[in-house]
């Protein structure tokens, strides 16, 4: 297989930085929108938010790896069902609109008030465009274009933080400002993207579809609904489950706010992975030495990364947290963020474990994975967190994400086919304990002094500066 590490390398800064100006800017503008907010804020918009995200998930579909597939199995015809999904994705968006607006109407009309109508009529927008994004990201991540995708997304991250910015800080409206921010996002993504995509690539909604194409893109994208959701349940179902439990709306925003810094940690994993989808997509599907050399590699050395890199941002977060935080209470609440930080080193691990089942359209196998982890998520939390609350939470959080990373190996035929490229077994257990033993570290220094963390974070440089020249006994797992 031919690759080229310093594209590899270059390309995972353009995905990871350039497309995550949104949340770059939102960080640089937090000083100034942080003394017009309040918990209250936090906590309504971590409910909105905990909404919203099932239906982005459910809407799609599972047309990811549709998307994905037929790229590569069908490369004459592939933007026919690239149209024909995209049409699906919409229509699947407007259902989402009216199943909203009920629950917005039932639940949560008490909380909202007079800004009930104004955030239907916003979610509902972003709800029926969002299907774009996930065009646009299959699209160039597979062409291997970054440049072009990352512009466009630096430029939508940095005018969907200057609304933010004018209608929390200037025009007072509390959370009301992350809400209209939200159809902005997808209405830029429109604006920058139309040529390409629609003029130049032709991809367009196209609703007449036959019922053999809906069928079979069901059959295939509906088994991922379910893992979708998992991932829902993973991520944000802690905090409507800490709301059922009657947990006070202060501690529920502190909550919320440290989780959501700690997940953007993601952000690395997913720049990473895309910078290699292609290529770990052509490597599962080759046959030759060379492609399993690169599997092999990369199965220990991209995690191994992550995890470094996440070890570094839970060390420095009290520090992130005293920068970007003017609020007193918002301050406190970087321990959350690290334990959240650390639970994503296993994401790595398990996208690697999924990969294969996903090129076999074996979507079903992958739903399990995230399902049993999803699980013990919520049977950890119903009973745990009327005893010790938000602490409960986080807890089963880093255990289902343990789960959730390692699930994987439960499947035969898939241990069996990974075994084929590396002792799969030793492997997971290395990353398990390599893991573990950074997030305690992590967290017993979480109030070290700045000198010792600083001596920390060069010592941890140096050791692998000289770890990556061994780079063969590394790999002789």
């Amino acid at each position: 297989m031919n690759f080229s590490k310093k594209k590899i390398f270059i390309d995972s800064l353009i995905y990871t930085i350039l497309p995550k100006v949104s949340f770059i800017a939102a960080l640089l503008i937090l000083p100034w929108i942080t003394p017009y907010l309040t918990l209250k804020d936090y906590g309504i918009y971590g409910l909105l938010m905990a909404y919203i995200t099932i239906f982005q998930i459910v809407m799609i579909l599972g047309q990811n790896i549709l998307l994905q597939n037929s790229f590569f199995t069908h490369p004459d015809k592939y933007k026919l069902v690239w149209r024909r999904s995209f049409a699906i994705m919409t229509l699947a968006g407007l259902t989402s609109c009216i199943i909203f607006g009920l629950i917005l109407y039932f639940t949560l009309l008490d909380q909202l008030r007079d800004n009930g109508l104004k955030v239907f009529i916003m979610v509902s927008i972003y709800l029926i465009l969002s299907p774009i994004d996930t065009i646009i990201v299959n699209y160039y991540v597979l062409k291997e274009k970054p440049l072009p995708y990352a512009y466009g997304a630096a430029l939508t991250g940095l005018t969907t933080s200057l609304v933010t910015l004018i209608t929390i800080k200037y025009l007072k409206y509390g959370y009301m400002g992350w809400i209209i921010s939200l159809p902005m996002a997808v209405v830029m993504s429109y604006l920058y993207y139309f040529k390409r995509v629609f003029i130049l690539e032709k991809i367009i909604p196209e609703f007449r579809f036959n019922k053999r194409f809906l069928k079979k893109a069901l059959r295939i994208g509906l088994p991922l609904t379910p893992h979708q959701l998992s991932l829902y349940i993973l991520g944000i179902s802690d905090r409507l489950l800490l709301e059922y439990f009657k947990v006070p709306i202060k501690s529920l925003g502190y909550y919320s706010q440290g989780y959501n810094m700690g997940s953007q940690g993601n952000i690395v994993t997913n720049g990473v992975f895309q910078a290699l989808s292609k290529k770990i997509q052509e490597g599962f599907r080759g046959t030759d030495e060379s492609n399993r050399i690169f599997i092999r590699k990369a199965i220990i050395i991209v995690p191994i990364i992550i995890s470094i890199i996440f070890f570094l941002g839970s060390l420095w977060m009290k520090e992130v947290f005293f920068i970007l935080f003017r609020n007193p209470e918002l301050r406190q609440a970087y321990p959350i963020s690290i334990v959240v930080i650390c639970s994503y080193m296993f994401w790595s691990i398990y996208t690697f474990f999924t990969y294969p089942l996903s090129i076999k359209n074996d979507t079903l196998s992958v739903s399990k994975i995230s399902v049993t982890a999803a699980l013990f998520n919520i049977i950890g939390n119903i009973i745990l967190i009327p005893y010790y609350g938000i602490w409960a939470a986080l807890g089963v959080t880093y255990l289902s994400y343990i789960i959730f990373g390692f699930a994987g190996l439960l499947n035969k035929q898939n241990r069996a086919f990974l075994n084929t490229y590396i002792n799969i077994s030793k492997a997971s257990l290395y990353l398990f304990f390599l893991n573990v033993f950074l997030f305690a570290m992590a967290y017993l220094s979480k109030d070290l002094n700045f000198l010792y963390k600083a001596f920390i974070t060069m010592s941890l440089m140096l050791v692998l500066l000289f770890v990556f020249k061994k780079k063969p006994q590394l790999i002789n797992l």
